[in-house]
């Protein structure tokens, strides 16, 4: 009863958008351009390369039967001012291709050999590709740049002979697999190293004609030099599919709300893609001035930018919509994570997170446990007191606690009021059922290694499959 309600507020939302609610047929329901290899529904959750070493979660740990794509973070554009040269690199060779794994940590229970100058890939990247035969239908990309690796995209995309290097480079690195050896073990790496990994490329510039986390020489141009990026992409993919008799998936990460028009031609770069993977999160961040949910299904009229009708996951999408985005290509995004906000009473309260750190993972010293932290091993609602609420408003979950303690990484403790607001089953469900209901192409996640440990919030997203 109460999803039909939440669905209800939805649809009359977007009928207020000129946006008609039909449920997907089987012929609506396809995705994508028909091209053979390109999922025509998608589940698809982020692995980051350093989830081996925060969490302790591998490769083998990602339930490979409950999503379809498996987006890997992250690739490093690269560029070389003295040569004038662009190129796309592995960000952390260790964990990429170089860790040997043990029984212990393998997807298939049989270690790795360091000896065996014969294997030439170990690592995350090697556990893929275990994962890969166990579930022929997976599909692996690798996404480049991120918040803080996006530094050169800028630069790759000015000019024609820039992007066409650029690109060559990344299908180079990742697509036929040639990775740089010389490292350890010995036969790590070399020309074909980890050719069948990838199935195609993510783009996660973050974001065009804006400073993000250290993004150089940008300039309004990058609004459509990134259009003519996908582009070749999209060009060079295709001429390589072409000999090889596959389809490479080409995807990108935008950014929710009307601003995403401020960075990219919708309309037009998406034509490229196989699909744009919205990240409807991160609407409020500790950044901000209240503790806000960091993703909003529908309008609160209390949050800061309530005025704005794109400022949800709803809003979004209408907006994706009305501006040129076929709903086949369109993959609504969720996070699986928290954002906790200290010296909070309550939500849209002011807070201040002085002594939170975002370099460390203690649940309570950082601004942003993952749902895991949240639930797992008795959870923080179990065993430290914290009270469950519900927006309604927002359809999201936070939690509240007059006295929190928290033991900060300085070595100093104290008790203050905290806000937690998070992701849970019932709200992912939200966007599962309006997944379903517009017939759009699937979800995104990001994390999968901050999901709990009985995959509750991946398992939300299930029907968008069935």
């Amino acid at each position: 009863m109460y999803l039909k309600k939440r669905l209800a507020v939805a649809a009359a939302l977007l009928l207020g958008a000129g946006i008609a609610v039909v449920p997907a047929t089987a012929a609506s329901a396809g995705g994508g351009d028909g091209r053979d290899g390109a999922p025509d529904k998608v589940i698809s959750a982020y692995f980051a390369d350093w989830d081996v070493y925060g969490r302790g979660y591998f490769v083998k740990d990602i339930p490979a039967n409950k999503i379809n794509v498996i987006q890997y973070a992250f690739g490093n554009p690269t560029f070389d001012p003295a040569t004038n040269t662009p190129g796309c690199a592995i960000l952390d060779p260790w964990a990429d291709y170089q860790q040997p794994y043990g029984t212990d940590n393998s997807v298939d229970g049989v270690a790795d050999d360091a000896a065996n100058l014969d294997q030439h890939v170990f690592g995350n990247f090697n556990q893929l590709l275990k994962l890969k035969k166990l579930h022929p239908n997976l599909k692996v990309e690798i996404s480049l740049g991120g918040w803080t690796k996006s530094t050169w995209f800028s630069t790759v995309s000015k000019t024609d002979a820039l992007r066409k290097a650029f690109v060559s480079s990344c299908i180079d690195t990742f697509i036929k697999g040639n990775l740089p050896g010389g490292g350890w073990p010995t036969g790590a790496g070399g020309t074909g190293a980890a050719a069948g990994l990838f199935d195609g490329i993510d783009l996660d510039w973050e974001y065009p004609t804006a400073f993000a986390g250290g993004n150089l020489y940008i300039g309004p141009e990058d609004r459509h030099n990134a259009t003519l990026l996908a582009q070749e992409f999209r060009r060079q993919l295709n001429a390589l599919g072409d000999a090889n008799h596959k389809h490479y998936l080409l995807t990108a990460a935008l950014p929710a709300a009307k601003n995403s028009t401020n960075y990219y031609e919708l309309s037009a770069f998406v034509k490229s893609l196989d699909w744009a993977n919205v990240m409807t999160y991160d609407f409020n961040v500790p950044g901000g001035t209240v503790s806000a949910p960091d993703t909003l299904f529908t309008s609160d009229p209390r949050d800061p930018n309530h005025a704005d009708p794109t400022w949800n996951t709803v809003g979004t999408v209408a907006w994706y919509l009305r501006n040129g985005v076929p709903k086949h290509k369109l993959v609504v995004g969720v996070p699986f994570y928290a954002n906790q906000y200290i010296r909070s009473n309550g939500l849209y309260a002011p807070f201040d997170n002085t002594g939170l750190d975002a370099n460390v993972l203690q649940w309570d010293q950082t601004p942003q446990p993952s749902y895991h932290e949240l639930v797992d091993n008795g959870g923080i609602v179990a065993a430290f007191g914290y009270t469950e609420h519900w927006n309604f408003f927002a359809g999201e979950p936070y939690l509240t606690n007059p006295a929190a303690v928290h033991n900060l990484s300085d070595g100093t403790t104290i008790t203050v009021p905290t806000t937690i607001v998070y992701s849970d089953p019932q709200s992912i469900g939200e966007r599962t059922a309006l997944v379903k209901a517009l017939g759009l192409r699937g979800a995104m996640a990001w994390e999968i290694s901050q999901d709990s440990n009985s995959h509750a919030l991946i398992s939300a997203l299930g029907p968008i499959l069935r």
